[in-house]
C-alpha cells in the first residue's frame, strides 16, 4: 500500500509515468490516474525491453532514447527481474510539434500504461531519487546519481583521455590564449557600470586568441558569447543587481542568440549585451549610494521583479520574507531613498517603457499584464511619470479601441 501511494503521489507531482514491470511475468503496474494491472503479450514485453535496456543495475539508470527523449529505471533489489520505470519524458521546454513527432514514435507504450510527457530532467532525477530511497532505505545525493550513470554516458568516460590530447596539440603548436587581465579589464567594466572603460577593454588589441569551442563558426562564435552574457550576468549581480533580473536578462539574451544566423550579427550582439549589462549596474550603483545595503533590499527587489503582473502590497513582502511590515517600509525608505510603493511603481513605469518601445503589446495589455486597475490608470499614471522625468509622450494617430501599437506611434522626446 505505501508503494502505491508513494508512485500515485510521483505520478500526480511529477506528471509523468511511473510503473513496476515483472520481467518474469511480464506483468506492469502502473500507478497515478490510470492505475492498474496488465499481463503484457510476447510483443509487448519485447518491445518494453528494446525500449527501456533493462539490466541488472544497482542504482538508479537513466539513459537517452534520443537526445531530448530520457527514460529511468531503478531495479527492485527485494524482488529479482522486478524493476520500476521512469518516463519516457521529453525534456522541457519542447513545442507541440516536436512532442506531437515523439508520441507517435513511442505511442506504442501508451498500451502498457507508458505515457509520455513533458518533463525537466531535475524532476525525473529528483522523483528516482526519492523512490531509490523509499526501496532500499539508502539516501543517494545527485553527485553520486550522475557518477553511477556515468558507464551511460560516453563523453564522460573520456574526457581525461580527451583532455590530455588537447592540451598536447595546444602545448605543440605553441598556441596562446586571449590574456586572462583582458577578461578581468572587462567585468571590472561591467562591475562599475562603466560603460567608456568597457569600451575601451573591448578595442584592446592582444596577443592570443580566444580557444575554438566548437567546430562549426557560427556555433562557436555563439558559446563565445554564451559565455560572456553569464559572466556579465553573476559580475551584475556581485555590483548589487537584482539576481532575478539579472539572470532572466541573461536568460533572454540567450535564446536570442541562438535564432542569430550570422557570425557578425552575433559579435554585435555580445557587446551590446554586455553595454546593457553595464548600463544596469550603474543605475543600480547610482540609486544604492551611500555604502552598505541590507540584504533584505535585495530580496524585496527579486520579489517585486517575480510578481510584476500582480498588484504588489507591502503586507505580501514582509509576509514572505517573514518581517514586519512597518520596519521592511522604513528599512528600505532609508536604504534607497524612496518608499517601496514609489519604487515599484518606478519599476513597471521602466519596464512598460521597454514594451512601448519595442512589443507589439497593446495598452490594455500592458496595463493588465504590470498589475494596473485599468488602462487610463496606465495611461495616467505613466504619463505622469514621464512629466517629471522630462520626457513627453506624443502619439501621432488616435489610440483604436484595441489600443494596438499598429495603429499609433509613440515617440518619447527628451528635452534638451
Amino acid at each position: 500500500m505505501q508503494e502505491i501511494f508513494l508512485g500515485t503521489m510521483l505520478v500526480n507531482l511529477m506528471h509523468i509515468s511511473v510503473c513496476r514491470y515483472d520481467g518474469a511475468g511480464a506483468q506492469c503496474q502502473s500507478f497515478g490516474e490510470s492505475a492498474g494491472s496488465k499481463i503484457l503479450s510476447e510483443a509487448e514485453t519485447s518491445f518494453l525491453k528494446n525500449i527501456f535496456e533493462l539490466k541488472q543495475r544497482k542504482y538508479p539508470g537513466i539513459y537517452a532514447l534520443e537526445p531530448d527523449i530520457l527514460a529511468g529505471e531503478i531495479r527492485d533489489p527485494a524482488q529479482e527481474d522486478s524493476w520500476i520505470l521512469f518516463g519516457p519524458i521529453l525534456l522541457a521546454p519542447a513545442n507541440a510539434a516536436r512532442f506531437q513527432h515523439a508520441g507517435r514514435k513511442f505511442g506504442k507504450l501508451e498500451d502498457i500504461g507508458l505515457h509520455l510527457q513533458i518533463c525537466e530532467l531535475n524532476t525525473l532525477v529528483a522523483g528516482m531519487i526519492l523512490y531509490y530511497g523509499y526501496l532500499t532505505g539508502k539516501e543517494l545525493s545527485l553527485a553520486e546519481f550522475l557518477e553511477y550513470n556515468k558507464e551511460e554516458f560516453p563523453s564522460v568516460q573520456k574526457i581525461h583521455e580527451q583532455l590530455g590530447r588537447d592540451l598536447f596539440a595546444h602545448q605543440e603548436q605553441a598556441g596562446i590564449h586571449n590574456p586572462y587581465e583582458q577578461e578581468r579589464r572587462e567585468q571590472d567594466a561591467i562591475r562599475h557600470g562603466d560603460v567608456a572603460a568597457l569600451n575601451r577593454s573591448i578595442s584592446e588589441t592582444y596577443e592570443g586568441k580566444i580557444g575554438q569551442l566548437a567546430k562549426n563558426p557560427l556555433r562557436h562564435h555563439k558559446n563565445v558569447a554564451i559565455g560572456n552574457i553569464t559572466l556579465a550576468s553573476r559580475t551584475a549581480v556581485e555590483a548589487g543587481v537584482s539576481v532575478e533580473k539579472s539572470f532572466t536578462m541573461a536568460d533572454s539574451m540567450i535564446q536570442q542568440i541562438e535564432e542569430i544566423d550570422n557570425v557578425i550579427e552575433v559579435e554585435a550582439f555580445k557587446r551590446m549585451a554586455q553595454r546593457m549589462y553595464a548600463d544596469v549596474v550603474a543605475e543600480e550603483l547610482q540609486a544604492n549610494e551611500g555604502g552598505y545595503k541590507n540584504p533584505l533590499i535585495a530580496a524585496v527587489k527579486d520579489y517585486i521583479f517575480q510578481h510584476f503582473h500582480d498588484s504588489i502590497q507591502i503586507t505580501d513582502i514582509a509576509k514572505y520574507l517573514k518581517v514586519n511590515p512597518d520596519y521592511l517600509s522604513h528599512l528600505f525608505k532609508e536604504q534607497e531613498h524612496i518608499t517601496i510603493k514609489r519604487y515599484i511603481l518606478q519599476e513597471k513605469i521602466r519596464r512598460s517603457r521597454n514594451l512601448l518601445q519595442y512589443s507589439d503589446y497593446s495598452i490594455q495589455e500592458i496595463s493588465f499584464y504590470l498589475g494596473f486597475s485599468s488602462q487610463s490608470h496606465f495611461c495616467k499614471v505613466f504619463r505622469r511619470s514621464q512629466g517629471r522625468h522630462r520626457g513627453i509622450i506624443r502619439s501621432s494617430l488616435p489610440i483604436g479601441r484595441n489600443g494596438r501599437f499598429s495603429r499609433i506611434k509613440l515617440r518619447i522626446m527628451q528635452n534638451s
